[in-house]
């Protein structure tokens, strides 16, 4: 399949963003350990109902070794497509592996930034200290 850019695939402005959950499990933190946090995050394509493709967006931090706090934060995302592309066999589970770190940041919007701020607000609730989480796609190798 020929890679199809985004601006063209999808209508311009019109998306719908819906948070579905945001998940917090605080964890054990041992003495004279060294922990190095990662964020990462994946896209999935749920359905297509005619023109509307809905995608859902997963980041989640944590740290390696395991311990402080695991985050989760859940949205989906439709577009609708442009009207040429309505019925054609696109095969959007492919078309997501084709696509790069500005792309999905594209596909998507607001989402990471949203993401981001829902992260930060949690974690300043749970110790006092928010953690920002880059408002942008990382990509599922991404480790910080």
């Amino acid at each position: 399949m020929e890679k199809i850019e985004i601006a063209k695939l999808f209508k311009d402005g019109v998306m719908q963003t819906t948070m579905r959950r945001a998940t917090f499990d605080k964890l054990q933190i041992r003495q004279q350990v060294n922990y190095r946090g990662r964020t990462q995050d994946e896209v999935f394509f749920q359905k297509q109902d005619g023109a509307n493709v809905e995608f859902e967006v997963v980041r989640r931090m944590d740290f390696e070794p395991e311990g402080v706090f695991e985050i989760t934060s859940v949205y989906t995302v439709r577009r609708v497509l442009n009207d040429e592309y309505v019925g054609q066999d696109i095969d959007f589970r492919e078309y997501l592996r084709t696509l790069t770190a500005n792309d999905f940041n594209m596909l998507c919007g607001n989402v990471f930034s949203s993401m981001s701020l829902i992260i930060s607000q949690l974690t300043l609730a749970s110790n006092g200290v928010p953690m920002v989480s880059p408002p942008v796609y990382c990509g599922i190798a991404a480790k910080g």
